[in-house]
């Protein structure tokens, strides 16, 4: 069993979506992981351990964090600092896509990638995603586990995604670590996508690279990333 945590992103023409998979053997590990980074952020720089990380309003330098003033150079390496922590937690795995206004083939796509990944992982899924489309997801994953069409070459397969079990969970995201980590992913491919001078003097653009050793690359075998597009 695997729990999945997503958040997306999007500033248009560009939506991103990012996946956080945890082995349930190894969730407890990796937040505990997840907990001491942020243990360290409060006694390096102050910031309270239950303040929400929200990518766009975190690297705009919006909101206090804690007690002391913290700039966007030292939020830029902060943000920095959450990829490099998220390789080194075991079995963390990070699935994403992207995609211009597309969003539903965004989410369809990425549901099978997740599912036929399942597949070969010999597990299933569990998603865990940020509330605000709970709606919309809930009734794509429905189909989806129904009717897939994939088509491959003249001929279409049903790939009914029977490896994702019951509707997504869906959570505020100030109370998951790891949905907010989910923010962060989906935020720096948007940013390499799509960039922003602004954020570019930051490195913000260079961060999704970072997690190059924990992507699921045989989901997209074209992209060096492993992305869906």
């Amino acid at each position: 069993m695997h729990l999945i945590y997503l958040d997306d992103s999007y500033e248009k023409p560009c939506f991103t979506i990012s996946a956080i998979a945890i082995p349930a053997t190894q969730w407890r590990t990796a937040f505990e992981a997840v907990k001491l980074w942020r243990r360290n952020l409060k006694e390096t720089d102050g910031i309270n351990i239950t303040r929400e990380f929200h990518a766009t309003e975190f690297l705009g330098g919006r909101g206090r964090l804690g007690p002391n003033v913290i700039g966007k150079h030292r939020r830029s390496q902060i943000f920095n600092s959450s990829f490099l922590m998220m390789t080194q937690i075991p079995g963390l795995r990070v699935f994403s896509a992207c995609r211009s206004t597309q969003i539903d083939w965004t989410f369809e796509r990425l549901m099978t990638r997740i599912h036929k990944t399942m597949e070969a992982w010999d597990s299933h899924a569990l998603l865990i995603y940020d509330e605000g489309k709970e709606i919309e997801y809930t009734k794509l994953l429905r189909k989806l586990s129904v009717f897939n069409p994939i088509s491959v070459g003249p001929y279409s397969n049903n790939v009914a995604t029977k490896r994702i079990i019951e509707d997504p969970f869906f959570r505020q995201s100030d109370r998951s670590y790891f949905i907010q980590l989910a923010d962060f992913s989906a935020y720096a491919l948007l940013r390499k996508e799509k960039r922003l001078p602004s954020k570019d003097r930051y490195g913000i653009h260079q961060c999704f690279d970072l997690l190059e050793p924990v992507v699921v690359r045989e989901v997209n075998r074209n992209d060096p990333l492993g992305i869906i597009r």
